[in-house]
């Protein structure tokens, strides 16, 4: 059984440009294979051994983050404490470039997360919403499954929430929609609203404008048909992920890392990464792990 989360499932079905559809495929057949991909990854350079005696501050770094991580609510303080973490960073002794250049990466990607995260509650109190992220909804068909903790609801309808970091970024975007898509199909519900946040405001029309879907009911067309398209968009996904079960060496895994600095990550004489482009986490985690 595939088990894909609700957070890839735009991926999945090629609709976000930042995240390949092939990468996803991968991760999952990480799953079925860690050991097999984790010999191929080291052999092709994509992950390396440290060498002895070098020191790594990624570690260090994380425990620096976890401090502040809860007060990064918008892209001001996203910058400062940004700055002020890697110019600790650079005090520290035999700090090397690719420190730097990991500090940035990680911080990057994990204040965009949070910032997301920090700034639910504050929409779904200001709204009334009632919470999510409170039980875990599946749906499967065959030999996969997909499951995800939605982020609220207002009555009958599924609220999905975005934090912008710049106002350009409030917008109509298609892999949102399929992203609600999918929860609307755990769920077994019929309507849902893309709720997006922008330095204390909320964008929550019910009605569709330039920049909003309004409520979203997929009885009713346009997205009666757009979320039969996602159902067999999903379904071939599987199906091609499937074909590289028997013989997961004919997937061309080089792709995925087609333009990106390698290796994406380096492990120690314990086996523990260090480094690793958050780009990349979850396959790490995965080979490491398994």
């Amino acid at each position: 059984m595939h088990h894909l989360e609700i957070s890839s499932v735009s991926a999945a079905c090629g609709k976000n440009q930042y995240e390949p559809r092939s990468k996803v495929m991968l991760t999952l057949l990480c799953k079925k294979y860690p050991d097999l991909y984790k010999d191929v990854f080291i052999d092709q350079g994509i992950i390396q051994k440290m060498e002895p005696g070098i020191l790594c501050y990624d570690t260090e770094l994380k425990s620096m983050y976890k401090e502040i991580k809860r007060d990064i609510k918008d892209p001001k303080t996203f910058e400062c404490n940004k700055k002020r973490l890697i110019d600790e960073l650079k005090q520290k002794p035999n700090v090397k470039e690719s420190d730097i250049n990991y500090a940035e990466k990680f911080l990057e990607s994990s204040m965009k997360k949070d910032c997301g995260t920090n700034n639910e509650s504050a929409v779904i109190s200001k709204k009334m919403y009632k919470k999510g992220n409170n039980r875990m909804y599946s749906y499967s068909e065959d030999n996969w499954v997909i499951k995800g903790f939605h982020d609220a609801t207002d009555k009958d309808i599924v609220i999905e929430i975005k934090t912008r970091m710049k106002p350009q970024n409030i917008r109509k975007n298609e892999y949102d929609l399929y992203q609600l898509f999918g929860y609307l199909l755990v769920m077994r519900m019929t309507k849902g609203k893309i709720v997006q946040y922008y330095k204390g405001d909320v964008y929550d029309s019910d009605t569709p404008t330039e920049k909003e879907y309004g409520i979203i009911d997929i009885n009713l067309e346009p997205y009666k048909s757009k979320f039969e398209t996602f159902i067999q968009e999903l379904r071939q996904f599987f199906i091609e992920l499937e074909s590289f079960i028997p013989e997961p060496h004919t997937f061309d895994f080089e792709c995925v890392f087609k333009g990106i600095n390698l290796p994406i990550a380096t492990y120690d004489t314990d086996g523990i990464p260090h480094n690793v482009n958050p780009n990349f986490e979850k396959i790490l985690n995965i080979i490491f792990t398994y």
